[in-house]
């Protein structure tokens, strides 16, 4: 692993580095430039410290959650990794790629992604623990993500003036052929029309109501919601994605693929989202 997969993520990452600081704001800046320079100059715990304290301020940025998971994997690189790095690495890169508007970004970001994620499920193959680390979103999110939220209202306000539009000539026109293509149009829309005011829904839920966290625990095994162990269930992967529904005493209810369980707060660590 330090010998031959984080080194090319690391080389990759190297000119975004000099891309657009946060704005000044109570020093922010100047913890984003001392970040970089320890980056650029190997000092992992240095980039790490500030870029964290980055995070703890509030800073939602792109580049600085990709520095900061830039940072976490030279740590593990330079062979001082700390339990827990490796999805906190995973975690920065993640949020970097959810919030970048850099196509050059993102597409690094999935790049180092996907090496982080072949590492995570060759430590699990090494243990016998299954070794699907992603098994990515639902089929209705990953439809509602095709288009955003407004795209999608349009699509409804279309297919409902064509559903009315339809019944319409259907209903006036005396021609057979004309009533006949009323009810063609009107068939077309009706379901179009119930599958963008889905869509629509589900793309507003995610925008208003949607919570997501990565493992950032090398053990964090499934639980009940009092906190007893699932009998024989293998730890949730390193570096997972999940979906947070709910929380209690200090236990979070979370999604991960087919897998409803719960685990401790502190093994997962929130994904931002773009105000």
């Amino acid at each position: 692993m330090r010998s031959r997969v984080l080194p090319a993520i690391f080389f990759l990452s190297l000119p975004l580095l000099a891309l657009a600081a946060p704005a000044d704001d109570d020093g922010q800046t100047s913890l984003f430039v001392s970040a970089t320079a320890a980056l650029h100059d190997g000092r992992a715990g240095d980039a790490i410290a500030a870029l964290e304290a980055l995070a703890d301020r509030g800073v939602v940025d792109a580049v600085a959650s990709y520095d900061r998971g830039l940072a976490y994997a030279m740590r593990i690189r330079v062979g001082a990794e700390v339990p827990g790095d490796l999805g906190r690495a995973i975690q920065g890169l993640e949020e970097a790629r959810d919030l970048s508007r850099d196509p050059r970004l993102a597409k690094d970001a999935s790049l180092a992604l996907f090496t982080l994620r072949s590492e995570v499920a060759r430590r699990r193959a090494r243990t016998g623990d299954p070794v699907e680390v992603d098994p990515g979103q639902s089929l209705a999110r990953a439809v509602a993500g095709l288009l955003s939220e407004d795209v999608w209202a349009w699509c409804a306000a279309i297919a409902s003036a064509a559903l009315a539009l339809g019944l319409f000539v259907r209903w006036l026109a005396r021609a057979p052929r004309v009533r006949i293509g009323g009810g063609v149009a009107a068939g077309i829309a009706a379901p179009v029309l119930a599958i963008s005011v889905a869509m629509t829904l589900a793309a507003r839920h995610d925008r208003e109501s949607l919570r997501e966290a990565v493992v950032v625990a090398a053990n964090a095994r499934p639980s009940d919601e009092r906190g007893i162990t699932v009998p024989g269930a293998s730890p949730l992967p390193e570096g997972a994605r999940v979906e947070v529904f709910d929380s209690r005493a200090g236990r979070l209810r979370i999604r991960f693929g087919a897998l409803d369980t719960w685990i401790a707060s502190t093994a997962l660590r929130d994904l931002a989202r773009a105000n």
